[in-house]
């Protein structure tokens, strides 16, 4: 192929890629809109606390294991295969729910949910999208995915919000919550059908014998490019998970009113296409881990201004500012934790192996930073608990900077390539 049709790669997929950032984000509507209509989804279903809280472990356990088992799956069988069945199933999953089956049967269901937007999806949407886009236009096929997702999801929430609204008004809850289970997943049904027939997928030599392929996983393990690029993702995604702390810490601290805190959380996700747009374009201008490595730098810079403010309702701007650069530099961080990929030797037939230990080790931090978070709150009342919580937070991004830094090091000759080719 030549270097004009390689580098316009990305203009001729672009259904495939607004298809895919769409599937990126709805997929996952199912297994967490119980959590949006909390108290409806209780009373439909006759549940009680404990029970809801097992919905959400019984997905999430689940999810570990095809993190890991789910690379492999993606190198294994066509991603084109693979992301219809996992949208189509999740989306008859939630049709199931019309049938209001007991506790047993959503436990169930919410399990096969681990399986299906994790194991046969996540994986999968990652080589398809390293493989709609030239390796000159990796950093902005993942910046538009995770921007897009954002936009996807503040315009869906919105409009299903306010669908449930109406039809609870009109007829009940009950209906309203069945309308936004039909809607969510007959998108998933119609999202898996429109991969089918549009996503052309390049055709890659699988091993048709094992799932797993020993020696291509030993090749993955032995790259020191695999440990830094799971350190680098660990460190920032410990960020995403936590940023919602500063919302109660600018409440009870600064004495910011409920309304203000909570509109310095949905502010994130006003930020989110912001970072991850500027910083997809701009990695294919000056590469993918120099963009990872200024979002750390701003990302710790912003974390030392919030917790450096003094408590005062009259300097909360500058908090909300910090707000700003922790919120644009995590998300533009998130979206290149699969770009940078490229300035390793990763060719993309390997990419499922390599994500199988990204993945399930890099977003580990979803579980470790709220434990770390309760012991601190729970040890250190106040303002010192939130403050030191926050301290950990910032030196978790300076390990993820070094770690950034070294692997700018290590893939110095990969970057000045694929430099020279653009």
């Amino acid at each position: 192929m030549s270097k004009a049709a390689e580098g316009g790669k990305l203009k001729k997929n672009l259904f495939t890629l607004f298809l895919l950032v769409v599937s990126g984000a709805m997929v996952y509507s199912l297994p967490y809109f119980r959590s949006y209509y909390y108290d409806t989804f209780l009373i439909e279903f006759g549940l009680n606390d404990v029970q809801m809280g097992a919905l959400g472990s019984a997905y999430g356990s689940f999810a570990v294991i095809a993190y890991f088992l789910g690379g492999f799956c993606a190198d294994r069988w066509p991603a084109r295969k693979l992301l219809t069945l996992s949208l189509v199933l999740t989306g008859v999953l939630g049709l199931v729910l019309l049938l209001r089956p007991g506790y047993w049967g959503l436990f169930a269901i919410h399990a096969i949910w681990g399986i299906t937007s994790i194991l046969t999806f996540w994986n999968a949407l990652i080589k398809a999208l390293r493989s709609i886009a030239s390796s000159e236009e990796q950093g902005r096929v993942f910046g538009l995915f995770e921007g897009g997702r954002g936009v996807t999801n503040m315009v869906q929430s919105a409009l299903i919000l306010a669908l449930f609204g109406i039809v609870s008004k009109k007829i009940n809850a009950g209906a309203g919550l069945n309308t936004v289970i039909i809607v969510y997943s007959v998108i998933n049904i119609a999202l898996g059908v429109l991969i089918f027939l549009f996503y052309k997928e390049e055709e890659f030599k699988r091993d048709k014998k094992a799932l797993i392929n020993v020696p291509e996983l030993k090749r993955v393990v032995k790259m020191p490019e695999t440990w830094l690029n799971t350190l680098i993702i660990f460190c920032s995604y410990a960020m995403c998970c936590s940023y919602f702390y500063i919302t109660p810490y600018a409440t009870e601290v600064f004495g910011a009113t409920a309304i203000i805190g909570a509109a310095a959380g949905y502010f994130s996700q006003f930020v989110r296409p912001v970072g991850c747009f500027i910083s997809g374009f701009a990695a294919d201008k000056i590469g993918a881990s120099k963009v990872c490595a200024i979002s750390f730098c701003v990302m710790i810079v912003s974390m030392i201004g919030i917790i450096c403010t003094p408590g005062k309702m009259s300097l909360i701007w500058i908090v909300i500012i910090s707000l700003a650069g922790v919120y644009a530099s995590m998300y533009a961080c998130q979206s290149m934790h699969f770009a940078i990929m490229e300035e390793a030797e990763y060719p993309v037939e390997l990419t499922g192996t390599a994500t199988a230990i990204l993945t399930p080790l890099g977003y580990s931090a979803e579980a470790i930073a709220p434990l770390v978070a309760g012991y601190c709150l729970q040890t250190w009342a106040g303002e010192k608990g939130y403050k030191v919580f926050f301290v950990i937070l910032t030196v978790v991004a300076v390990v993820g900077l070094i770690a950034n830094l070294i692997w700018l090091a290590r893939t110095k000759e990969k970057r000045q390539m694929l430099h020279a080719k653009k």
